[in-house]
C-alpha cells in the first residue's frame, strides 16, 4: 500500500507551554494519575502494531518481487519505479500534504469537533485536487513529455493519490487516537490486494508494464470508498474559513520541505531512468526495495515515538530522549548489518540473473535507514516549536546535494552509485537537522558523538560485508557477534517502553 508514510507523516504537534514536571512527580500517586498510567502503554502497543503490520506488508511485497521480476522483463518492471518517483512528487502538488503532520496538530487544536475538522480538511484537499487535475488534463501533452508517462498511466496515478489521501485522513485520526488496529488492518488489506490483483492483470490482460499500477490504484480505491462515506457522513462540512486558514497557514511554508523529501531519494531514480533507461531503473528498484526494507521498522518506531518524544520535550526530559534514541539507533544499525549479511542471497532468491548486477546498490541504500531515522526524530521535535520555515531548511539542503550529485556525476559513472549519493544526502539531512534543532531550542535530543560513532562503525562493518559478498561463510562469522548485541538492546528497549 502506498501511503506516503515518510518519516514525517506521523508527527503529533504540540503548542502548549512547559509542563510542570515537579507537580507531575509529586502527584504520581494521585488516583487521577493512577488511572492515566495504563494509557502510557498505548504508544508501545501502537509501535508494535505498526511494526508488525509494516513487516507483514513488506513480507507480502517481498514475496511478490520474485513473481513480478519473472513475469516482467527489467524494462517492463522499470515502469513501476518511474511511476512511483513521479507519484511522490505529484502527491505533494495534488494534496498539499494535508494528510501529513498538520492533521495531528489540527485534531488537537479543534478537539471540540474533530469530525468537522476532518471533513473541512478533506474539502480543502478536494478543491486543490480538482484544480490541479484540470490543469493537468489541459496541458497533459507537455507534462507527459517531462514525466515520460502516458495520460493513461497518469490517470491511474491521480486515482491512487485521491484514494491514498482519503485513507490518509482516516488513518491520521486513527493514529492520533491510538486506534492502531484500524491502521494495521488497512495496511495489511491493501498489501494483500494490490499484488494479487496486479498478478491477475498481468496474466489475463494485455497490460504488462501497467498491471502493477492499475492493481495498486484499484485496490486503494476499493479501500477508500467506505472511508470516504464515513468522513462525509460524520459531518459533511467541506468548507470552514477558520479551519482552511489554519491548514494553509501551517502547511504552505512546509511545502518546500515535502518537495525536498520526495526528491532526496527519487532524483536518483529520475536520473537513472533518463540516462540509463527503464531496464537499469528496474534493476535499481529491486536494490531499493531490499535496501530500504528496514523502513518497516524505523517507520513503525517513528509512528509511535513522536508523541512520546514531544511529551518529553514538553516536560524538559531531554536526557531520556537522548538515551532512548541512541539505543534505537544502535539496534537499527545492527539489524541493518544482519540484513546486509544475507543481501546477496536475498537478491538471488528474489530476482532472476538479469537483476543481480544491482547488488552493490543495496549496501548504501540499507545504511540510509540510520541517518533518516535520526532525521525523522529530529523533525518530530522541531515541529514542537512550530517554526515551519526553518524546519524545511535541512531537507532543502539535502535535496540540493542529492540533485547535484545525481545530475552531475551519475551520468558519468554507474547507475549503482545512486545508492551512495542517497546515503550522503541523508547524512546531510541528519547533520543539518541537528544544527536547526540546536538553534531552535539550544539543545539537541541525540547523543551527537555517540551517534556519529555508531554510524561510522556501521558503514565500516557494511564495507567489510561487501568485500566478502561472494563468501557466505565469512559473512556469517562476521555477523555472529551481532545477534547477542541485538538481544541486549532489545531487552533495553522493552524495559523502556514498559515504563
Amino acid at each position: 500500500m502506498y501511503f506516503f508514510e515518510s518519516f514525517y507523516t506521523t508527527n503529533l504537534l504540540y503548542s502548549e507551554g512547559t509542563v510542570e514536571t515537579l507537580r507531575r512527580k509529586t502527584e504520581i500517586f494521585d488516583l487521577e494519575n493512577i488511572k492515566e498510567m495504563p494509557k502510557l502503554k498505548l504508544p508501545a502497543k501502537a509501535s508494535l502494531w505498526y511494526i508488525a503490520s509494516s513487516a507483514i506488508s513488506r513480507t507480502i511485497g517481498a514475496a511478490g518481487t520474485p513473481i513480478f521480476t519473472r513475469l516482467l522483463t527489467p524494462e517492463e518492471y522499470g515502469l513501476f519505479p518511474l511511476y512511483n518517483t513521479w507519484l511522490a512528487v505529484a502527491t505533494v502538488i495534488l494534496t498539499l500534504e494535508l494528510t501529513g503532520g498538520v492533521i495531528y496538530r489540527g485534531l488537537q487544536k479543534f478537539s471540540h469537533d474533530r469530525d468537522k475538522f476532518l471533513s473541512a480538511a478533506f474539502g480543502l484537499f478536494l478543491s486543490v485536487f480538482l484544480f490541479v487535475c484540470v490543469l493537468y488534463f489541459a496541458f497533459s501533452a507537455i507534462i507527459n513529455k517531462i514525466t515520460g508517462l502516458s495520460t493513461f498511466t497518469t490517470s491511474f496515478m491521480i486515482a491512487q493519490i485521491f484514494a491514498s489521501a482519503v485513507i490518509g485522513f482516516y488513518t491520521g485520526r486513527a493514529r492520533f487516537e491510538y486506534k492502531y488496529k484500524d491502521v494495521a488492518l488497512l495496511n495489511i488489506a491493501s498489501a494483500l490486494g494490490a499484488p494479487m490483483l496486479s498478478i491477475l492483470l498481468i496474466l489475463l490482460t494485455k497490460f504488462k508494464s501497467e498491471a502493477r499500477i492499475i492493481g495498486t490504484s484499484l485496490t486503494l480505491l476499493l479501500c477508500a470508498i467506505p472511508i470516504l462515506y464515513i468522513i462525509l457522513k460524520r459531518s459533511g462540512v467541506l468548507f470552514d474559513k477558520e479551519i482552511w486558514r489554519f491548514l494553509l497557514k501551517f502547511n504552505l511554508p512546509l511545502l518546500p520541505h515535502y518537495f525536498a523529501m520526495s526528491l532526496i531519494l527519487r532524483v536518483g531514480e529520475m536520473t537513472i531512468g533518463r540516462v540509463y533507461g527503464t531496464e537499469a531503473l528496474g534493476k535499481y528498484s529491486v536494490a531499493l526495495s531490499v535496501g530500504m526494507s528496514l523502513t518497516m521498522i524505523s517507520g513503525g518506531l517513528l509512528s509511535a515515538l513522536s508523541p512520546w518524544m514531544l511529551r518529553k520535550i514538553k516536560s524538559g526530559e531531554m536526557d531520556k530522549i537522548r538515551d532512548f534514541l541512541l539505543t534505537l539507533t544502535k539496534a537499527l544499525s545492527l539489524i541493518c548489518l544482519l540484513l546486509l549479511t544475507i543481501a546477496p542471497e536475498a537478491i538471488k532468491i528474489l530476482t532472476p540473473r538479469a537483476f543481480h548486477d544491482a547488488l552493490p546498490a543495496v549496501y548504501p541504500l540499507a545504511l540510509c535507514v540510520i541517518p533518516s531515522f535520526i532525521a525523522g526524530a529530529l523533525t518530530s521535535g522541531e515541529m514542537y516549536y512550530e517554526k515551519s520555515g526553518i524546519t524545511a531548511l535541512p531537507s532543502i539542503i539535502a535535496a540540493a546535494i542529492s540533485c547535484a550529485l545525481s545530475l552531475l556525476f551519475l551520468p558519468k559513472i554507474d547507475y549503482r552509485f545512486s545508492g551512495i549519493f542517497a546515503l550522503l544526502s541523508y547524512i546531510a539531512l541528519a547533520a543539518f537537522g541537528t544544527l536547526i534543532f540546536r538553534r531552535m531550542s539550544g539543545n539537541i535530543p541525540i547523543h551527537l558523538k555517540k551517534s556519529i560513532t555508531t554510524l561510522a562503525l556501521t558503514i565500516a562493518y557494511a564495507l567489510l560485508l561487501f568485500l566478502f559478498r561472494d563468501v557466505l561463510a565469512s559473512r556469517i562469522l562476521l555477523s555472529l557477534p551481532l545477534i547477542p548485541a541485538i538481544l541486549i538492546l532489545a531487552k533495553q528497549i522493552y524495559s523502556e517502553i514498559r515504563e
